[in-house]
């Protein structure tokens, strides 16, 4: 440990040095100073120019330095007369390696915005605390910027709106080209949106109660709870969890009757597949207005919702099949299989809400099965996906969702009823009752 705080505080040094250095280059080689500027005497356009070349370091990361010594160093007026540097107190903390530089750039990033509307002595009161905060061996990067917001919103309370709206005009989201099978999404969200978000991401990603299952005795009545009973595994990663969320979510809102129509109809998506391929299981389909293929198994699970549109062609490009987007389950049946599903994914042991949901053909579509409420269950974006691949089996029991766990899990091959449903849980309870 003691070798490693001696590293830090040497790697503490040296950042200050590399930002009073990049700072003083780049005054030196100011534009105001043409080819007699220290860059352009020594052939190179900018100061950011002549740092990237003899340090090789990104234009990124020569920037970031450059903007921050900036703040840092002391100034001369055009008469020649020096000022102090606008952080005087945190240039000192810096350059004896009290401070690091990400610690430092945090108290910078939020106070100097606030320089010009503030009074000097709340300013340099908020520096000199912050500092002393950052000293504290037990305060990180992140808690000491968290402090640095407060601070400013406290001594400038009438910036916050006019920021806002400078904010505002760099809100937006954007997708990008797709890239090894994903299209990257990039953007900025105003903290309410943001903090919408979050909360439905906390909402379903956090540890829940675990659901009530029912196992069946086989004659398709609940008997007693089975506290044992297996769930269904999810090894996604809290990224990959919080994709599916969304995607929930962007499913729920593309049923909304008050979503906006594309042409007329509801946004539907639009899926494109050869007739051979789809029969064979081999080659891939296409989105509408994406670039990257999807697998036939991503073709198959969109086409057992029912809320998408398959174009089949022939070998030719001629299409032979165009499906209904009115194939899928009707808002009614949604209605009742949510009821009977208890408004959540059926999967064992998955919190996911119902409006978020696929409804799934237990007998699929393509081989006869029917859209019924008897041949419905709602299984989330994950679950419906894995459903062929997990081991895991499920079938419809006198109008009742039941799953099989693979043989790994369970090896009699028991059928296993769930519920979610309050009304379900309370009618067996009263039936255990009676055989009491």
């Amino acid at each position: 440990m003691a070798a490693r705080t001696l590293e830090e505080d040497y790697g503490r040094l040296v950042d200050a040095s590399r930002l009073a250095i990049a700072a003083e280059v780049e005054h030196r080689s100011r534009r105001t100073l043409g080819g007699d500027g220290l860059a352009g005497k020594l052939g190179c356009r900018s100061g950011t120019e002549l740092l990237e070349r003899t340090t090789g370091a990104t234009v990124a990361t020569i920037r970031r330095r450059v903007r921050l010594g900036e703040k840092l160093r002391s100034r001369s007026s055009l008469t020649g007369e020096l000022f102090p540097a606008q952080f005087p107190v945190l240039a000192a903390a810096l350059s004896e390696g009290r401070l690091s530089q990400d610690m430092a750039a945090a108290i910078v990033d939020e106070l100097a915005p606030a320089i010009d509307r503030v009074n000097p002595d709340h300013l340099r009161a908020a520096e000199a605390a912050l500092v002393e905060s950052a000293s504290e061996p037990t305060t990180t990067a992140e808690e000491l910027k968290i402090q640095a917001t407060v601070w400013r919103i406290t001594i400038d309370p009438d910036g916050v709106e006019p920021e806002e709206e400078e904010a505002l005009a760099r809100r937006g989201i954007r997708l990008g080209k797709a890239v090894g099978g994903l299209v990257p999404i990039t953007g900025n969200l105003t903290p309410l949106v943001a903090g919408q978000l979050q909360r439905l991401f906390n909402a379903y990603l956090t540890p829940r109660t675990a659901p009530a299952f029912l196992p069946s005795d086989g004659d398709g009545d609940a008997t007693d709870q089975d506290p044992e009973v297996p769930v269904m595994e999810d090894d996604r990663t809290p990224d990959q969890q919080r994709h599916d969320v969304l995607g929930g979510i962007l499913s729920a809102a593309a049923r909304d009757p008050e979503t906006p129509k594309v042409n007329g109809a509801a946004p539907t998506v639009l899926v494109t597949v050869i007739a051979e391929d789809l029969q064979n299981g081999t080659g891939a389909g296409w989105i509408d207005g994406i670039n990257a293929p999807i697998s036939l198994r991503s073709v198959r699970q969109l086409a057992c919702t029912g809320e998408t549109q398959t174009v089949t062609l022939d070998a030719t490009g001629a299409v032979i099949q165009l499906t209904s987007p009115t194939r899928g389950f009707t808002a009614q049946q949604r209605k009742a299989i949510g009821a009977r599903d208890g408004y959540h994914c059926a999967a064992p042991g998955c919190g996911t809400p119902g409006d978020w949901c696929e409804i799934h053909h237990v007998t699929p579509h393509a081989e006869g099965g029917p859209t019924e409420v008897d041949n419905g269950v709602l299984l989330c974006w994950y679950h419906h996906r894995t459903l062929g691949s997990s081991g895991w089996e499920i079938r419809i029991n006198d109008g009742v969702p039941e799953f099989k766990p693979p043989p790994w899990i369970n090896p009699d091959g028991t059928w296993i009823r769930t519920t979610k449903a309050k009304p379900r849980l309370t009618a067996a309870l009263k039936r255990a009752l009676k055989d009491t």
